[in-house]
């Protein structure tokens, strides 16, 4: 056989190697795995913030939208209250609490914004209507359980026995010895502090039924702009009605005192899944 004939044979070898590698199981793995691409959830935690230049802060500079005086008075204004005990207190903002929830299965505000193109510019106006609004709702069902008191969970009951049994500084020592960190005790402390002064308290549920009206207010404008069928000659409307419920959303949470109680105490012990730390 010539040597020509023998570098050919050994050249097809080599090539019929290759084939058979490149199709092979170990080859595939080899191959980078392209990941799919995971979208992130509609829900935004962050908030709007109000700058000198362009109002609400979204990225790029846009005009704040406008909000209607009239329909702001409007969504103000309460109706008589017939809540009189917790039990229909809490049953009246668990209603409200069902009707947010099939806003926000259906999208919420967010989607309401993202369906019409001329409006995706302005969607974090919905995300906010949302995440407010879920503020609004939960402070409710918190100030109905804690009309006569802070609401206690069995963790919040233990600390609050702990600190009448031992005092502030034995408590603090206490867990601190136990490996525990001295700012997360202090801020148990507080909160049982918190606690015991809440005994003293006695909010009428009247009052209470009239943040619970406002809100029905509110959630009545929710349910209609998340179903609201925009185009061009009422997207003005749609965002004058938008803006202006954001606007009495947030006015609600901070002048409100019984929202703002809530929401205070709500705030004063944020506690995650990670563990409590070294009890007692």
């Amino acid at each position: 056989m010539s040597k020509m004939k023998r570098l050919q044979i050994i050249f097809s070898f080599m090539v019929a190697g290759v084939l058979v590698m490149s199709c092979s199981p170990e080859a595939a793995q080899e191959e980078p795995m392209q990941m799919p691409f995971k979208e992130n959830t509609w829900v935004r935690k962050e908030t709007l913030t109000k700058s000198r230049d362009n109002g609400f802060s979204m990225g790029a500079a846009l005009a704040p939208l406008p909000v209607d005086a009239k329909l702001a008075n409007k969504l103000k204004t309460v109706s008589t209250s017939n809540v009189s005990n917790e039990e229909n207190c809490l049953v009246k903002a668990s209603e409200i609490d069902k009707r947010r929830t099939v806003v926000q299965k259906r999208g919420g505000a967010w989607h309401a914004f993202e369906k019409v193109a001329e409006a995706k510019k302005y969607s974090d106006y919905g995300m906010q209507i949302d995440s407010q609004l879920n503020r609004l709702v939960f402070s409710l069902k918190h100030i109905c359980r804690g009309a006569q008191g802070m609401p206690l969970d069995g963790w919040g009951r233990k600390k609050v026995e702990e600190l009448e049994k031992y005092g502030k500084e034995k408590m603090r020592q206490n867990y601190i010895e136990l490996g525990n960190t001295p700012a997360d005790v202090d801020i148990w402390i507080s909160y049982a502090e918190r606690a015991i002064e809440s005994r003293k308290r006695n909010i009428p549920f009247s009052e209470i039924g009239e943040s619970i009206s406002r809100t029905e207010n509110l959630v009545g404008l929710y349910e209609d702009l998340s179903l609201r069928k925009v185009d061009e000659g009422s997207l003005n409307s749609f965002f004058s009605d938008a803006s202006t419920l954001l606007d009495v959303i947030n006015h609600s949470l901070q002048s409100d005192p019984r929202v703002a109680l809530a929401i205070e105490e709500d705030n004063l012990l944020p506690i995650d899944d990670s563990g409590l730390g070294n009890e007692m």
